[in-house]
């Protein structure tokens, strides 16, 4: 999935934004990342599965071919684990989805969620008059969305009721439709707070941006 949004995208996704505001009287920002965290060390996991797999075929090797060992089968041996090791590093290095498979789902989700809330704070999303922002989060590599709400929801809106509105971008982001995901977003957070009594007057709140948040060189 590209990370930049087409204009086309961005035109969509403020105009939505611009409708949710008018009917809840709440302000809305959208972010979308490539990824919350380096993970470093799924790399060294790929790592091992190669060595991991590597090891038992070399033993079996030298077990149904006995002929074949010779003064430097032990080296031969190590640098045939050491290289699988390596291969499968390398593959996590370039294919996010082999290393992806490293990761798992419960480090995904508190590395999205402590992203989209530091981005809230980085920039100052909290700013707007009634404390009511909310950001709609996204991050490709973990094919996480996260829902970050300030304080005016606060025992307003419970977790579970934010994860509906999560629930609902997921499978379009998850197709690579982030400018889907983003619209049912908001279509389902937009329902939850009139439900919940939130009412606009018809015009667009514009304290926060509505244009997409684009990470900044040093949050890639």
């Amino acid at each position: 999935m590209p990370l930049k949004l087409s204009d086309d995208d961005v035109t969509a996704i403020e105009a939505r934004i611009r409708a949710f505001e008018a009917r809840t009287g709440t302000e809305a920002v959208t972010a979308v990342v490539d990824r919350s965290d380096h993970y470093h060390g799924l790399r060294w996991r790929a790592f091992a599965l190669g060595v991991a797999l590597a090891a038992p075929a070399v033993i079996v090797a030298d077990l149904l071919r006995p002929d074949w060992v010779h003064a430097r089968a032990a080296l031969f041996a190590v640098a045939t684990v050491l290289a699988a090791g390596l291969a499968c590093a390398l593959l996590a290095t370039v294919w996010p989805s082999f290393e992806r498979l490293f990761l798992q789902r419960a480090r995904a989700e508190a590395e999205a969620r402590q992203r989209a809330k530091a981005l809230f704070l980085d920039r100052e999303l909290f700013a707007t008059p009634s404390r009511n922002g909310v950001l709609l989060f996204a991050s490709r590599f973990e094919r996480m969305a996260v829902v970050y709400g300030d304080r005016a929801y606060e025992g307003r809106v419970g977790p579970d009721e934010w994860q509906r509105v999560v629930d609902a971008m997921t499978p379009p982001f998850q197709d690579g439709d982030v400018r889907s995901a983003f619209a049912a977003g908001l279509d389902a957070l937009e329902s939850l707070l009139v439900a919940k009594g939130f009412r606009g007057d018809g015009t667009a709140r514009n304290a926060l941006s509505d244009r997409p948040l684009e990470p900044k060189a040093d949050e890639q």
